[in-house]
């Protein structure tokens, strides 16, 4: 079967340049043709931070997965791909929806349901140094504030840069001023947009005003003189165009007119979807929701099978089957004994694939057969077998030797440092001890943990991304089910990290 794939590549404007693209392109396309992928194209976003979503390649190629042109996204190191797991797991949601998974040309991640835990605790290790480099940047930001420097951005309307430091610029200056002042007094924001284009008028780009760009003005608390950046407000980067006064009552006639549209029923993403099955007959449970007579909607599971008719499994509502498969896995399975076998196994297996590389292999077998034939050329001399065609190929064979030294060194160099237990350890105690508070933060427990789960009348069968063969899995019976309803009954959506005991009653985790 023909394997299809795209490349995604970034760099940010933090010490890197159009060579780090390249750089990237060309480790992905030696990967594709080593793993016979087809490359069906690219997608590039130039000097832009994996920290934020707003990266217009990046957000066209999740779009353009749902065309289902390609099987994978192939990037250099998952640090392109993002370095926010709240991010990384919902990308890598749609993209899974899509049929779409992530590959990486550089971090030895198999192709089995590890390779998904094996991806956390890359991604955990990148975000932990994505947060250490923003502490220096945001310190140099922070001095230069201080300093009354201009620090980057968009221009900005009403001002100038001038030897690194904003200045007004009078004639825009005046077009703001004049922008709050009728917004204050009741003009809506699409009058004064046309009043400013009827009299020529532009944007600090050339273009005409809109809404939106009046909106920004109107937003933007630096026309008041004031900068706040993490938690502090600097008054000597931005000379003031407009009073406190007047920009706070623009602000609340702002608040006034915005119509925000209001759901009448919301609820969390279907976090089993295109992992829970059916027992019974073997089917995806996929997610509904219907209303009842009274108008209210409710959701819940439900068998293909019995949509079918060839099933009997009953629905299930989503709360309860998230509840029951979190709980168990927070309460039964993230415990200290269970961590630290994990830990153990993941290191292995991740480190067995570096010191094992199939590229440095088969070049140290190709040297191994380049020196066996110049020992026998040199056995051959050695006899007295000497003609202008056995120097030459001696000659041949000495420089390919060199060529192969050369390549294994360069592979080597390219290498992916081992990870330790220790970083393994850390990522499964963070899930163990972090709050579910946000939709993100579940999405992101079900995407590192559940592969899959599997109903039955009686019991429920949940695999975990921990081992190929998927030996790790754990079983609820009958009885424990019961407990653990009372158990989620109890503890409900509290907010409090989980305390994990070993040893729990209930249960096998095999």
């Amino acid at each position: 079967m023909n394997k299809r794939a795209v490349i995604y590549a970034r760099f940010s404007s933090h010490n890197q340049t159009e060579q780090s693209i390249e750089g990237q392109l060309r480790e992905c396309y030696e990967y594709a043709r080593r793993h016979d992928l087809t490359i069906e194209g690219e997608y590039i976003d130039r000097a832009l931070t994996g920290t934020t979503d707003k990266r217009p390649s990046f957000l066209k190629m999740i779009n353009d997965s749902k065309k289902k042109t390609f099987d994978y996204v192939l990037v250099y190191q998952l640090d392109r791909f993002a370095r926010n797991r709240y991010d990384s797991a919902n990308y890598k949601a749609k993209l899974k929806k899509n049929g779409v998974r992530v590959l990486s040309a550089r971090e030895n991640i198999s192709d089995d349901a590890s390779g998904i835990l094996i991806e956390g605790v890359l991604e955990s290790m990148a975000e932990y140094y994505s947060a250490e480099l923003s502490q220096k940047v945001k310190r140099g930001f922070r001095e230069s504030l201080t300093k009354g420097y201009f620090t980057g951005g968009r221009d900005l309307f009403g001002y100038d840069v001038v030897d690194k430091r904003w200045v007004l610029n009078p004639d825009e200056a005046a077009i703001v001023k004049e922008i709050f002042d009728r917004y204050k007094h009741g003009e809506k924001t699409h009058s004064i947009a046309t009043r400013l284009n009827e009299r020529g008028i532009r944007n600090k780009n050339g273009t005409e005003f809109g809404i939106d760009s009046i909106t920004r003005i109107l937003h933007n608390r630096k026309y008041t003189g004031k900068i706040e950046y993490n938690g502090e407000i600097y008054t000597n980067v931005t000379p003031a165009i407009v009073d406190e006064e007047t920009f706070n009552e623009c602000q609340r006639i702002v608040a006034m007119h915005q119509h925000r549209q209001k759901t009448l029923h919301s609820h969390s993403p279907y976090f089993l979807s295109g992992r829970l099955f059916c027992g019974k007959c073997g089917s995806n449970i996929t997610s509904e929701s219907g209303t009842n007579k009274e108008g209210r909607v409710y959701y819940y599971y439900k068998c293909t099978g019995r949509r079918k008719k060839i099933c009997d499994q009953r629905n299930l509502q989503k709360k309860q089957i998230e509840d029951l498969v979190f709980d168990a896995t927070a309460k039964y399975v993230l415990t200290p004994e269970t961590i630290n076998r994990l830990a153990v196994e993941v290191t292995k297996k991740f480190n067995a694939g570096l010191q094992n590389s199939v590229d440095i292999a088969v070049l140290q077998k190709q040297q191994k057969d380049v020196q066996r034939a110049i020992n026998g050329f040199l056995s051959a001399i050695a006899e007295g077998i000497v003609t202008q065609s056995t120097k030459d190929k001696l000659f041949e064979l000495e420089q390919e030797n060199e060529r192969l030294e050369n390549c294994i060194a360069a592979e080597k160099g390219k290498s992916i440092a081992p990870i330790s237990e220790k970083d393994v350890k850390a990522f499964l105690k963070y899930f163990a001890n972090k709050k579910y508070d946000s939709d993100d933060a579940m999405g992101e427990f079900f995407t590192s943990f559940i592969y899959r789960v599997v109903l039955f009348d009686d019991c429920v069968f949940i695999f975990y991304n921990t081992s190929p063969d998927m030996s790790n899995k754990f079983r609820l019976d009958k009885s424990e089910l019961n407990d653990m309803k009372n158990f989620i009954r109890k503890r409900k959506s509290t907010l409090e990290p989980l305390v994990f005991k070993s040893g729990a009653c209930g249960g096998t985790f095999q």
